[in-house]
């Protein structure tokens, strides 16, 4: 039977780890017709993709934007406005400048500094769960909890989040969609428009009035004596403010999930919250809220004994990389104890992600008190019911129905 991955099968949404396995032992350079495009599932030729950037670029908008009709390449420039100074779509040197400022205010010492915002945040959250009665988790914790935290890092009022989510979402049909959502192009540029707006006029604030924020700290920063436009500035807030939430959000959720399918894993993090730090990294391996991420073929090159053209696309799968058998002891088993776990959750490589520290910090902030204040959590309906997002580069379910007691 011919294997064919196909990111518009809800079934391989939820779940793609059975196929992605039979792609790796027999054709772990994948080309999905659906995606017109080549997918990875191979950690070592994942690892390639994404270390190699003379050959795999990740500038794929460019190219893409040659082949759209007049009307929606028109729309698509719009958009580009602000994609275009993403960091994660660029080469070096580019990539490098704008990292340069970005670890200005994306590094260690300055998510540290959020932990006790974060506790107190993850409190708010749980203190507001009804005890005993079904919830959607996604709507009452995962969505507002890394919202939250992002949202004060950038200076963006709380009361906007629900709005803000909104732009993102639409946005990011432009981006991360899988086939078959209607208006994608129109949605991503409302979207895109009205965040772009919103962030050009906290720029005028901040630059007129400055705080301690990350939009301050940004205007301020210099590199080789030069500063950011208010186009890239913004490109950057973007990216920090989707980055920093969808992917911490599905973190939460694909743990709860782990959790509540492994009961015996919950008890002994109740019992040895120390644990966790382990723990969180293998949640990020064993389900990763990062699906994919895309290259563009900038030469004829060959890869895992398939001859790839220039133009072609890449697809490299997170999530089966991390299964991959030859890098983990026995990949589908959930050991909070994996040591070592090179996991690729986030990357690797120059675009290897900057807020890795802050993610790994709410999550294991945030799953440490779930468990120490609920000590029994079900699932309320069958997980095969539940749909998964329809995105080729977030990873989660749409909902997360819980009973917490």
């Amino acid at each position: 039977m011919t294997l064919v991955y196909d990111p518009t099968d809800p079934d391989i949404r939820r779940n793609p780890h059975e196929l992605f396995a039979r792609l790796r032992e027999t054709e772990p350079v994948h080309w999905s017709p659906k995606l017109s495009g080549w997918v990875v599932t191979n950690y070592e030729l994942a690892t390639d993709v994404l270390v190699t950037n003379s050959i795999y670029s990740a500038d794929r908008f460019v190219p893409f934007q040659k082949h759209l009709s007049e009307e929606r390449r028109a729309t698509a420039a719009e958009i580009m406005r602000w994609f275009k100074h993403w960091m994660v779509f660029r080469d070096p040197p580019d990539h490098t400048r704008l990292r340069r400022h970005m670890a200005n205010i994306l590094n260690v010492p300055v998510f540290d500094a959020k932990s006790e915002a974060i506790t107190s945040v993850v409190n708010e959250l749980l203190d507001r769960i009804p005890v005993g009665q079904d919830v959607d988790f996604f709507q009452a914790f995962s969505l507002w909890m890394p919202g939250i935290i992002v949202a004060d890092l950038l200076g963006v009022e709380r009361d906007k989040l629900l709005e803000v989510k909104q732009w993102s979402d639409d946005m990011m049909t432009f981006i991360g969609s899988s086939r078959g959502v209607p208006d994608k192009y129109e949605r991503a540029s409302r979207g895109a428009n009205a965040m772009g707006n919103h962030f050009l006029e906290l720029i005028a604030k901040r630059r007129a009035d400055p705080r301690d924020d990350a939009v301050s700290m940004l205007i301020a920063s210099e590199v080789d004596g030069e500063r950011l436009t208010d186009d890239e500035l913004v490109g950057c807030m973007m990216m920090v403010l989707n980055g920093g939430h969808e992917t911490t959000a599905n973190l939460l959720n694909n743990s709860m999930l782990a959790l509540v399918s492994h009961p015996e894993v919950m008890k002994d993090l109740r019992d040895n919250p120390g644990k966790m730090t382990t723990a969180v990294d293998e949640f990020l391996r064993y389900d990763s809220p990062v699906l994919s991420l895309g290259r563009l073929v900038t030469q004829d090159t060959e890869l895992g004994e398939k001859t790839l053209k220039a133009g072609d696309r890449v697809f490299v799968m997170l999530v089966g990389a991390n299964r991959d058998p030859e890098v983990f002891r026995n990949p589908n088993d959930l050991n909070i104890t994996r040591m070592p776990n090179p996991h690729m959750a986030f990357g690797k490589g120059a675009h290897f992600c900057l807020g890795t520290p802050l993610a790994r910090l709410e999550g294991q902030i945030a799953l440490n008190a779930i468990l120490e204040r609920f000590q029994r959590i079900e699932l309320c309906e069958p997980v095969e019911s539940i749909p998964w997002l329809n995105s080729l580069v977030t990873r989660g379910p749409t909902r997360l129905p819980l009973r917490l007691q």
